[in-house]
């Protein structure tokens, strides 16, 4: 009778166990940007120069209740043209996205136009719709749900896992009922895939919340983006010619 009511005893706290392990650790994202798909019409002699896809890596750094997702670092490597001396390079802007689902706010860390900015604002519900369609990201059950960025006429497809319980997910994405572990943007324009998630303890001091930069609101910040936009004819991609 002991054994048997220390057994059932044991296999209570499991489930509570196994719960806690998963609610901390790291998530590995791929990020493919069709680099082609960003120029304007007229741009053939720029899709010659350079390649159709440029591939980063990033991570999203997550506990029970806060998420930070920003960029592995990685060298910078410039694309070299086939004749006349002239290099393109593609700049990677900074970014920190944190995110205390506690408190219901967010900090963002966003390099713009050559300028750094840190967004402080509340954690807002986001529009999105679910589709009713799943697949299997990592092995792990996975719903989609589908929103439109308005400021940048983008559609958004995003695929969620109630495995993982926390709303969080790549870029400023997330607000869903699990973990977002693929984005979609424009059909393959801009496709966000996590490749590896590892559940382990974060060291002290990496989940916090970035500090440096000009603060303003998320609404100020997207008065900045609508107007670049707007000047650029609705493209965001920033393009150095050496």
């Amino acid at each position: 009778m002991k054994i048997n009511i220390l057994f059932l005893f044991a296999t209570l706290f499991l489930p509570l166990a196994v719960f806690s392990q998963n609610n901390e650790g790291v998530i590995l994202f791929e990020e493919k940007v069709n680099v082609h798909r960003g120029l304007p019409p007229d741009a053939e002699d720029m899709k010659a120069m350079i390649p159709e896809f440029r591939i980063h890596q990033s991570e999203l750094l997550f506990n029970a209740t806060e998420s930070l997702y920003r960029n592995v670092e990685e060298e910078e490597e410039d694309e070299p043209a086939e004749g006349g001396g002239v290099t393109m390079r593609i700049q990677r802007p900074e970014v920190i996205f944190y995110r205390n689902f506690t408190a219901k706010r967010k900090t963002d860390f966003r390099e713009f136009m050559g300028k750094y900015y840190l967004i402080e604002d509340t954690l807002a519900g986001g529009n999105w719709k679910l589709t009713g369609q799943s697949k299997q990201v990592l092995g792990y059950n996975c719903m989609s749900a589908t929103t439109t960025d308005t400021v940048r006429k983008r559609e958004i497809t995003a695929w969620f896992t109630d495995a993982l319980s926390l709303s969080a997910g790549p870029q400023n994405f997330g607000q869903l009922p699990g973990m977002i572990l693929e984005i979609d943007i424009n059909n393959g324009e801009v496709l966000i895939s996590a490749k590896k998630v590892e559940f382990k303890k974060l060291k002290k001091g990496e989940l916090e919340a970035p500090k440096k930069g000009e603060k303003i609101t998320d609404a100020e910040f997207q008065k900045k983006l609508a107007d670049m936009l707007r000047e650029n004819g609705g493209r965001s991609m920033r393009i150095i010619r050496n």
